[in-house]
């Protein structure tokens, strides 16, 4: 069997260093269910000490593990970080924004992991809401706004670069399309409160 290739087994039996290696290796499914095994019931305990139901903490589960499996496929993961703290990590904080945007005054209570944070990692981890935001906010645009800023806001793409790829006659017509848009997003924005909560942080 290839040095890999991870049987699945109870996750105290793995190293944070193999749940790496199963994820970029391409055995998700593994290395996920490991995890889920593992780490969910830590999850639906913080939850349900701070307000919160089995659904919240399964919803709160799923987006910090996807935030996770993300940054080990973009090599952005710190390994300084132990993968059981970084993951309790994020979903305190993602349960805290979510409490946060219902309005609900919750004191939150940790009984599990100590949390490892600096500010680099803070910034991370309350970026998710925001940029789920940005892409809704984007489709309700119409498809060649929704494309012109998705290249602008995630690609980091220059007028000319987009003008090639959305075969426009020339970059300043992309500038002004970006302009147009730019100013939609905006107005958009501003007419709903809750996204300039979100977006604010």
């Amino acid at each position: 069997m290839c040095s890999t290739c991870i049987q699945l087994r109870q996750l105290v039996n793995y190293s944070d260093k193999e749940i790496l290696q199963a994820i970029r290796s391409g055995e998700d499914d593994k290395a996920l269910s490991a995890l889920y095994k593992n780490l969910l019931p830590k999850i639906k305990n913080l939850i349900r000490q701070n307000g919160g139901g089995q659904d919240d903490a399964l919803d709160i589960f799923q987006d910090a593990i996807l935030i996770f499996y993300k940054q080990v496929k973009m090599n952005s993961f710190n390994e300084t970080y132990s993968i059981a703290g970084f993951v309790y990590t994020i979903s305190r904080n993602l349960w805290i924004n979510q409490v946060k945007r219902k309005k609900r005054s919750v004191e939150i209570t940790d009984s599990e992991i100590p949390l490892e944070l600096d500010d680099n990692m803070l910034t991370q981890l309350m970026t998710k809401e925001r940029e789920d935001m940005v892409v809704k906010l984007l489709s309700s645009l119409g498809e060649t706004c929704h494309r012109l800023l998705t290249y602008v806001i995630f690609h980091r793409l220059s007028m000319k670069e987009i003008s090639q790829k959305m075969e426009f006659s020339s970059e300043d017509v992309a500038k002004t399309k970006h302009y147009k848009c730019k100013q939609r997003l905006i107005q958009l924005v501003k007419n709903t409160p809750y996204t300039q909560e979100i977006l604010r942080g």
